[in-house]
């Protein structure tokens, strides 16, 4: 009964689908993209594609995003560091991976925001491994207190330390992103086992509208030739980097996600591929400004992954758990859930979102408790109801009887936590404040929780790549 629900919950028709991929076709044949890289550009021409080398515009043959399609591969697995964390797509499961990447922190202990650090990282990646709700852990913050050039390899090290589940993050370049892929090789035991069991992916972000940017491109090329999963995902803004209706958002995000997809598999054509979006609204009222929890980003992200399942592509979505301007409760949660619920009806493989509030610029540990307990309320409202003589229980209404009572019965008692996700953080019985639960709960998992360290071997490893990444990075300063 729910999956017939389902398959009528749609917000583009089979029409609609068919016209906005004609017409991302037309616009990457008549527009086309600009691509900061000068291997990408090479690939493109030599499959077909009119290059301006010299303006850097590459307009794509339709032939060739057809080809992206027909290659789409709706199973794929992400992999933990334990096995029992794997994330597999294609099994109709809704996942949560966490928001990224803010640059500031809402220290729990004095409530003021400062910069966050690699312990930021290491803290948020251990509050993560333990909350059931949240599968995959992406990049929360960046550890401020490194140099650019190392930072990445630092916060990976801080990761693959403080969480068994399988880890997100970006690069910027060839030689970061490499060495971010010998890391995640180094944990898992080698390259070949790394294809096997990628624990790590990388998601790259389109620069709206229409770009594909140098540093993102090398990332994608890079990853390419490793076959590490890739999420492209864009991250319009309606009325701003992207037309202002909501349908024409949704074909600016659909070409520039089906162009880098098209970059990485010219690359290497086993690279596994996520569609992804997180586009959102301008305010044009006052000064054009990003708004979060507007249901029309919610029908944008929808829409995206709609067409995501139409091509055949697994999808990450934005989910605006962190949506409201700060910890002020209900507001955060309140849209979270009908934003994410949205989205989870209309089966999206991976909610993207929880953990950073203020426009997604500030981690805050509460908001991980509070968005892991709304991810468990739609995980459980994605279920559904379960139709069986067991669950009807028309014996058991027989023997109660009218004016009987149920509490006392064994089925009760089985049956509640199976049919009920029962709210620890909203439960106002135990708390009048949920962020002072919230902030309790953080606190004791931090105090308690540690997944198994990785062996001293491997910590040695980490260190010494990001050792010699240092001395290469030093040398081309002072070159």
């Amino acid at each position: 009964m729910l999956e017939n629900i389902l398959e009528n919950l749609v917000f583009l028709t089979k029409d609609d689908l068919k016209e906005i991929h004609y017409a991302t076709l037309d616009v990457l044949e008549e527009t086309g993209v600009r691509v900061d890289q000068e291997d990408a550009l090479k690939l493109l021409n030599d499959a077909g594609a009119t290059v301006d080398f010299k303006e850097r515009i590459v307009k794509i043959p339709r032939s060739l995003i057809e080809e992206v399609v027909k290659k789409a591969k709706r199973s794929v697995t992400l992999c933990g560091r334990n096995p029992k964390n794997d994330v597999k797509f294609g099994e109709g499961k809704v996942y949560v991976m966490t928001s990224s990447t803010g640059l500031r922190v809402s220290d729990m202990d004095t409530g003021e925001i400062r910069e966050s650090t690699k312990k930021d990282v290491a803290d948020s990646a251990r509050l993560a491994d333990a909350l059931d709700n949240i599968h995959i852990y992406s990049i929360m913050v960046d550890a401020l207190d490194y140099p650019d050039e190392i930072m990445t390899l630092e916060e990976i090290d801080a990761m693959f330390n403080n969480t068994e589940k399988h880890i997100d993050t970006g690069a910027q370049s060839t030689d970061i992103t490499r060495d971010a892929i010998r890391m995640a090789a180094a944990v898992v035991g080698g390259f070949e086992e790394l294809r096997k069991r990628p624990i790590i992916d990388f998601m790259q972000n389109p620069v709206s509208p229409l770009i594909h940017d140098r540093g993102d491109t090398e990332a994608i090329l890079e990853c390419a030739k490793h076959e590490v999963p890739l999420i492209i995902l864009n991250m319009a803004q309606a009325g701003g980097t992207s037309p202002v209706t909501v349908a024409g958002t949704i074909l600016i995000s659909n070409a520039e996600v089906l162009s880098g997809m098209l970059i990485a598999m010219l690359s290497n054509p086993n690279v596994p591929l996520i569609y992804g979006t997180t586009s959102i609204v301008l305010n044009m009222s006052i000064a054009p400004q990003p708004v979060f929890g507007l249901v029309e980003s919610g029908l944008i992200s929808a829409a995206n992954a709609q067409l995501a399942k139409y091509y055949g592509f697994p999808c990450v979505i934005g989910a605006g758990f962190g949506e409201a301007t700060g910890p002020s409760g209900e507001r955060t949660w309140r849209l979270g859930i009908i934003h994410a619920m949205l989205l989870a009806l209309a089966k999206v493989d991976v909610l993207y979102g929880p953990g950073l509030i203020e426009e997604a610029k500030t981690l805050s540990y509460e908001e991980m408790v509070i968005g892991n307990e709304i991810a468990g309320m739609i995980q459980r409202g994605v279920e559904g109801v379960e139709v069986t003589e067991e669950t009807l229980a028309k014996d058991l209404i027989h023997k109660v009887g009218p004016g009987g009572n149920f509490l006392s019965e064994k089925h009760t008692l089985e049956h509640l936590s199976k049919d009920f996700f029962i709210p620890e953080i909203f439960d106002r019985k135990k708390t009048k404040n949920f962020m002072q639960g919230a902030r309790e709960k953080a606190k004791e998992i931090l105090a308690t929780h540690h997944p198994e360290p990785l062996d001293k071997s491997v910590k040695e490893q980490l260190r010494q790549i990001i050792k010699e990444a240092w001395k290469r990075e030093q040398k081309k300063r002072e070159n």
